[in-house]
């Protein structure tokens, strides 16, 4: 399929164009710019549009979500989005250090595994250079986030690129309508220093600004650290800056518009595989414009943005990355029954490497990827309490490079890249409301998730090693099928919930990312490390999840998962069978009375095992069962003062957690002052 032109999706532009001037005078009832705080207070609890682009309650929703609300984020005592989402569900987060975290759903957490597709208010924030998430450089504080939406199992139809295994959707507080000023002080254990801010102001009738920015400083955990992370100063102190600002105001009647823009640099260390710390410098910027019209043919919402990032590694320059989004949806509710979302998407990815030597070399390459992708999601209400949502996402990719033709030490030359692939993901969801307090949902769904950049096109001698690491332009995207069952209850009694969720999971064509087995080059006379496919592997389990409260203000929960992985048809080092743990329990109990507020989080994991590079070679790490605690106790001094003490990994003074470094017991003070 080499060479097919971009002109290929023109049916599915043609079909969208159709379907959209069918549709005639609709409602106007779904526009993204909603007041959330309204319908909160209507339905009482938090609402949503991720899934279908109307306002839905999550258990509503077409796909396994749970919303974390702001109160929750504040509760949590948390300094970083990770270790919100360890404190409030079952997810698979691994820290492998002060600051550098892999997020994953139902198995699958091996360092370099781009699973997990993160959104801010709809942006992608994945790093297409090695294919992960920085959560440390993603330019948001936790005290300006409404919710956190949280999907496990491929989305990719229903949310967008490369939601193999889950989707984290991070909404931020409107700037027109929601007034959220305040300033956080923290201060801690390991040096721990931290000054964030938010500020908002209305701009005129439905217009309005928010600012915010974040300043943190603190001392790496100091155990766990072979002596070749020594040597490249992997265990150096972590520094990180952010600010972003957004301005919205309508244009007309029914018709707003928006620009944000973001900022952020972060200096750490990042966990690679085959299992060594990587000093990273990345320095980020977003730039955004978004345009939603209220119109008879429904809700037009187009937006466009660019990420950029700088990379350096130990100081040293390695590559330049950019990519552009454009996006053109429309929802229209065609009667009380049914709502289309046809949507339009274009990607444009370039990745430029700096031409650098030093612990990696860099050649004087670029690479390309293009997503031309188009879809429909249809939900249809086929009675009171039935529901039935589809989407369909169709994506043709091409993928080229240059700059490989004058590199002796490569086999490939320009030609080898140029490649283009066709995927199709898709989504299934039948919610049925059997009564006032039971819900059951059924859903299937297809994902997608294609190779990094540095998979697909690294030429990079590692002399530190003594290997080399070679891309391998022959892979293809990994798919996931995923096929579960829901059943939600009301319980008065508790005046909560109970849930359970079975799940049976295929994964096709998973690739090794840098946790292929070295080969042995006679070229070079160093040993060879060169992704390749590793197969098919199946995986299945339980998710169980209770909430509830108590009289004299105590309220509880606990988040339960289970996932059986089978190991792929063919090894490596990402050891994906026991990457994660098997079983994960989170709870939580916490108490309120007046100004004093108090919560605890547990969380217990089983064994997993994973491998490092030593000074004898790659060698395998097991983690053994282990229980962690958390905590924060704050007093509102005022309406305006917020004093709490904080403290994570309370039980031990250094305890393994992961397969990187040992995690440390930290206790901090912050004070929160809103205005």
């Amino acid at each position: 399929m080499a060479g097919t032109s971009p002109l290929s999706l023109a049916p599915a532009a043609v079909l969208m164009t159709a379907a959209m001037a069918a549709m005639g005078p609709a409602p106007r009832a779904l526009a993204e710019d909603f007041d959330r705080g309204a319908l909160e207070a209507l339905f009482g609890e938090p609402v949503t549009t991720s899934a279908t682009g109307k306002p839905q309650r999550a258990s509503d929703v077409p796909a396994a979500m749970d919303i974390i609300t702001a109160e929750q984020i504040v509760r949590s005592g948390a300094r970083d989005i990770p270790e919100v989402l360890a404190r409030y569900t079952a997810l698979d987060v691994q820290q492998y250090n002060v600051a550098d975290y892999n997020v994953t759903a139902r198995g699958y957490a091996a360092p370099n595994t781009p699973r997990m597709l993160v959104l801010v208010n709809g942006r992608q924030v994945y790093r297409d250079d090695y294919g992960r998430v920085s959560w440390q450089n993603i330019p948001v504080q936790l005290s300006e986030i409404r919710q956190i939406e949280v999907v496990r199992g491929p989305n990719s139809a229903l949310f967008g690129f490369n939601a193999g295994a889950g989707v984290i959707n991070i909404i931020t507080f409107d700037a027109v309508r929601d007034r959220i000023n305040n300033v956080v002080l923290r201060a801690g254990q390991g040096r721990y220093q931290e000054v964030s801010g938010i500020i908002s102001a209305p701009l005129g009738a439905a217009s309005g600004l928010r600012l915010s920015t974040g300043l943190r400083d603190q001392r790496a955990w100091r155990s766990g650290y072979s002596s070749l992370d020594d040597l490249l100063d992997s265990d150096r102190a972590t520094r990180h800056g952010q600010f972003a600002g957004e301005v919205a105001f309508g244009v007309a009647e029914g018709v707003r518009a928006s620009i944000d823009a973001s900022y952020s640099r972060s200096i750490d260390s990042e966990l690679q595989l085959p299992g060594i710390f990587i000093p990273w410098d990345l320095e980020s910027w977003s730039l955004r414009g978004r345009v939603t019209a209220d119109t008879r043919a429904g809700i037009v919402e187009a937006s466009i943005y660019h990420n950029a990032l700088d990379a350096k590694l130990a100081s040293v320059p390695t590559n330049q990355q950019g990519v552009t989004v454009v996006q053109l949806s429309n929802t229209v509710k065609l009667n009380a029954a049914h709502t289309l979302r046809p949507f339009l998407e274009y990607r444009h990815n370039e990745i430029t490497g700096a031409g650098s030597s030093g612990i990696l070399a860099v050649p004087s390459t670029r690479t390309s990827v293009d997503v031309a992708a188009g879809g429909v999601m249809w939900n249809w209400v086929l009675r009171p309490g039935l529901e039935w949502t589809a989407a369909t996402r169709y994506d043709h990719l091409w993928y080229g490079a240059s700059g490989y033709d004058q590199l002796a030490a490569s086999p490939y030359d320009d030609d080898d890249f140029r490649r283009s692939w066709e995927t199709l993901s898709w989504n299934l969801g039948l919610v049925w409301k059997a009564t006032e307090a039971d819900t059951i949902r059924a859903g299937a769904a297809r994902g997608v998730v294609t190779p990094s950049d540095y998979d697909l096109s690294a030429i990079s001698p590692v002399p530190l090693l003594g290997l080399s690491v070679l891309g391998n332009p022959r892979l293809k995207p990994t798919t996931v099928d995923n096929y579960e069952i829901e059943y939600r209850r009301r319980v008065e009694a508790i005046n909560g919930r109970f849930g359970v969720i079975g799940f049976f999971q295929v994964n096709r064509g998973i690739n090794t990312s840098l946790g292929a087995l070295p080969t042995y080059s006679p070229a070079t006379g160093t040993a060879l490390l060169s992704p390749y496919s590793i197969g098919s592997s199946h995986a299945h389990g339980l998710e169980l999840s209770l909430r509830g409260e108590w009289q004299a203000g105590f309220d509880w929960g606990a988040e339960y998962r289970l996932a059986m992985v089978e190991e792929a048809d063919a090894p490596s080092y990402a050891a994906f069978s026991r990457a994660s743990p098997r079983h994960l329990l989170s709870t939580r109990l916490g108490w309120g009375q007046d100004a004093l507020r108090a919560d605890i989080f547990a969380r217990y994991s089983t064994e997993m095992r994973g491998y490092r590079i030593m000074e004898s070679g790659i060698l395998p790490v097991s983690v053994g069962d282990y229980v962690s605690v958390s905590s924060r106790v704050g007093y509102k001094i005022n309406q305006q003062l917020t004093v709490a003490v904080e403290g994570s990994s309370l039980l031990h003074q250094r305890q393994r957690q992961s397969i990187g470094a040992e995690a440390e017991r930290r206790l901090f003070v912050s004070l929160r002052m809103d205005f």
